[in-house]
């Protein structure tokens, strides 16, 4: 036997944790192609992969274990295909102005003055119903009404289809919002009008209405962005929080404080399980008779789950409830509990019945931070226990927060790149501080509020509460106020983000020396971003913003307000912080619009006002590519190379230009295939 093949067998009792990377690639497998894959193969591909398990059983292992990693990767594709079904809407194709609305409301979702509600079944002025979409969010200045989930209202609203991909390659918030079975988005200018109060009632209606009335009554008794944080940390609306604030603990590396995952519900379930034990042994008698450490962790078991339901059961969550219940079920059982195998488990449960999840930076930063943590406690735990001493007690408690928290960082650092273009130099330092403060101050006075919240007692609990969350936004603002305190750069290619993801899976996984190659592996994934050419053009998809590249290497707005949110999220994709002027040697505009040069090449871009008689003089120029939203025909524009019309726009969407010696590139928001997968309509109007 070689020397590989006798590191793969000293491997092979850890293959089940590969389990869940086959069904990662089943589901990247199935949103990958532009074109929808045909309905049977997601139903034969399994199929087969049984048949042949079935029919190979009884041959040596070799043989079999070539056929589970097919039937994994197949159950993978079918569970996205079976998934995109299974939430199938109609969608709206174009705009709809001022149309009266009617529908269910399923979500109240507070942003900062605004409210967006989303409504179910809706009734569409001039859809049919067999076009109009299962769901839709709707959203509209909060003035203090009383809405409550299963009200059905009505208003007068302005709606579009689902956005649109900002620039080539970006987040598609059109997946997202289909695998919510949302079908369209607008705003209304008036509150709505609830029309029947309580028209559908339920346990999960309950539970939501209990959620918002809960952040209410934080954000209230609060004051500033202490309340916002504090109803994130415990019901998970993060709406609210002031952007400003977002930003400051997102650059001091504490935005995952306000996504409810492991930390939360770990320390929640803590609190419960100590707590419980250490009354139930003060009573010796009781103590003695009965098993105290198994009463406190069913205790601990039921107080996860109601705040895993209480936080609106996010993915991060899930996961961690998963694993919090293998703890306790392993303490009811007298059993080791949380494992690398718990956690193949959590992810496997997840991916099949959120398949859309695994691009979503929360999945992705939180199974990579407790691969890491686990895998570092599996193979150093015992090394990192001190000794027996109340010092060395804290000394070991020392080590743990520094490692676990360097461990998270670096584990997360490929997503938190891929998907903010952010680095918190000085996260491990905010962390450091934040970690003990949330575990013995804040989790705390959110255990505290919500068990005195039935006796209207619950500000006593809200005085640590408000106290740990103002600590934690100046602790934020500390770390960012220093130098260089995060970077901001372009997020690495998407093969740069599979080769991080493979390595720090090799890394976490494997058990022989191998194992280091891991390190390797993701660092030249993370250099991939040194290969990002940034685009010399980024043009919207309704053509409102138009962004260039300077002379001096930075952007400038040729069209539009640098305010938008389009625009930031160009800004951030490049690694910019903000925009630069725009020089007069690389543009020149007037009243008819704008010339720009780079590279030896010209863009126009033609102005909003402009008359017929001078587009068609503006067609006439000789341009590499003319921009307007107009409908352009090439048969009256001959002059330009490339027309970005009106019709170009909605049929690809963004567009992203790249001019050099050997000609020109270009990039679409919008794949050539678009009317092919469910979530992408075709352009049109809906009548």
């Amino acid at each position: 036997m070689t020397p590989i093949l006798r590191l793969f067998a000293a491997e092979r009792p850890r293959f089940i944790l590969w389990s869940p990377v086959g069904v990662m690639l089943g589901i990247a497998a199935y949103f990958m192609p532009e074109n929808e894959p045909p309905v049977w193969l997601g139903v034969a591909m399994p199929a087969g992969g049984i048949v042949l398990l079935a029919l190979l059983w009884r041959w040596r292992w070799r043989w079999r274990w070539m056929i589970l990693p097919f039937l994994l990767f197949s159950i993978g594709f079918a569970a996205a295909q079976g998934r995109a079904h299974l939430v199938a809407t109609p969608l709206l194709t174009g705009e709809l102005d001022d149309r009266a609305v009617e529908g269910t409301i399923d979500e109240i979702e507070p942003v900062e003055e605004r409210l967006k509600l989303v409504l179910s079944h809706p009734a569409i002025q001039g859809i049919v119903p067999e076009k109009t979409p299962l769901r839709i969010r709707v959203s509209f200045r909060n003035d203090g009404g009383d809405w409550r989930v299963g009200d059905r209202v009505r208003l007068v609203a302005t709606l579009y289809p689902l956005p649109q991909q900002s620039m080539p390659g970006s987040y598609d918030f059109a997946r997202h919002f289909y695998f919510r079975s949302i079908g369209g988005n607008g705003y209304a200018m008036h509150p709505p009008e609830v029309i029947e109060s309580g028209a559908r009632s339920g346990f999960t209606d309950w539970l939501n209405n209990l959620r918002h009335a809960i952040g209410e009554d934080m954000r209230s008794h609060m004051p500033g962005a202490t309340g916002a944080v504090a109803a994130a940390m415990t019901v998970g609306e993060t709406g609210p929080i002031p952007a400003a604030d977002k930003m400051l603990l997102r650059d001091a590396g504490l935005a995952h404080m306000l996504a409810i995952a492991g930390l939360h519900l770990g320390i929640v379930a803590g609190i419960i399980f100590f707590n419980v034990r250490l009354l139930l042994t003060l009573w010796p008698a009781l103590a003695l008779r009965m098993p105290v450490k198994k009463i406190a962790a069913a205790l601990a078991l039921m107080s996860a789950l109601i705040y895993l339901l209480l936080a609106g059961r996010p993915i991060p969550a899930q996961r961690a409830f998963i694993m919090v219940a293998f703890l306790f079920t392993a303490v009811l059982l007298d059993r080791r509990g949380v494992t690398l195998r718990t956690l193949a488990i959590a992810a496997m449960f997840l991916l099949l019945a959120f398949p859309e999840a695994m691009f979503g930076a929360s999945f992705q930063m939180s199974f990579a931070a407790t691969l890491a943590i686990v895998s570092l406690f599996e193979t150093f735990g015992r090394r990192m226990h001190i000794g027996a001493s109340w010092w060395r007690r804290i000394a070991s408690h020392a080590v743990g927060i520094i490692t676990t928290s360097l461990a998270a960082t670096l584990a997360t650092a490929p997503f938190v790149l891929y998907n903010f273009n952010r680095f918190a130099i000085f996260g491990l330092v905010a962390n450091m501080a934040v970690i003990p403060l949330a575990t013995f101050v804040i989790m705390p006075g959110v255990v505290l509020s919500l068990l005195l919240m039935p006796l209207g007692l619950q500000q006593i609990g809200y005085i640590p509460l408000r106290y740990g969350t103002q600590w934690m936004l100046d602790m934020a603002a500390w770390v960012t106020a220093l130098p260089h305190s995060a970077l901001h750069l372009p997020a690495p290619s998407d093969a740069g983000l599979a080769a991080a993801s493979f390595g720090l899976l090799w890394l976490c996984l494997m058990s022989q020396r191998w194992r280091l190659l891991g390190v390797p592996v993701m660092a030249l994934g993370l250099a991939t971003l040194t290969l990002h050419v940034p685009p010399d053009v980024l043009i919207s998809g309704d053509a409102r913003q138009v962004m260039v590249h300077t002379g001096g290497g930075h952007y400038a707005m040729l069209k539009g307000s640098g305010r938008s949110f389009t625009v930031q999220s160009w800004l951030r994709a490049e690694g910019e912080e903000e925009l630069a002027p725009l020089d007069d040697a690389d543009a020149d505009c007037d009243d008819n619009g704008c010339s720009y040069r780079r590279n030896g090449h010209r863009l126009l871009l033609a102005g909003k006002k402009l008359d017929g008689e001078a587009l068609d003089a503006l067609c006439r120029k000789r341009a590499d590519v003319l921009v307007a939203w107009r409908y352009l025909r090439y048969t009256k524009c001959t002059g330009p190379k490339q027309l970005v019309g009106r019709r170009q726009l909605e049929m690809y969407g963004a567009h992203a230009l790249w001019f050099d010696a050997d000609g020109m590139r270009v990039d679409y928001g919008r794949p050539l295939g678009h009317d092919k997968r469910p979530w992408q309509a075709p352009p049109g109007d809906d009548l």
